[in-house]
């Protein structure tokens, strides 16, 4: 469940960051009046989906330390008596 959270979450991220890189890059291109280089472009691109990767995989790191320390679920026939509700 946290895999899937993590991956929707470095997703997501990286359709938002591209979606403001180009509309940042098409308001530059209108205040230039030229062309951007679409080389610059995606090198920016490719660097902020590296550092997008690395986030990702730190989150996830973090999600698997967390269910190292946390008890696992019991089932609730495992409950002591006085914790049962039926």
């Amino acid at each position: 469940m946290a895999f899937l959270m993590i991956a929707i979450l470095a997703i997501v991220a990286v359709w938002v960051t591209a979606s403001a890189s180009r509309q940042f890059a098409q308001q530059v291109e209108k205040q230039r009046g030229r062309s951007i280089d679409q080389d610059m472009v995606e090198a920016r691109l490719y660097r902020i989906e590296e550092a997008i990767d690395a986030m990702a995989q730190q989150i996830e790191r973090l999600t698997d330390q967390q269910q190292a320390f946390l008890p696992l679920p019991r089932e609730p026939g495992d409950l002591p008596p006085s914790e049962r509700r039926e």
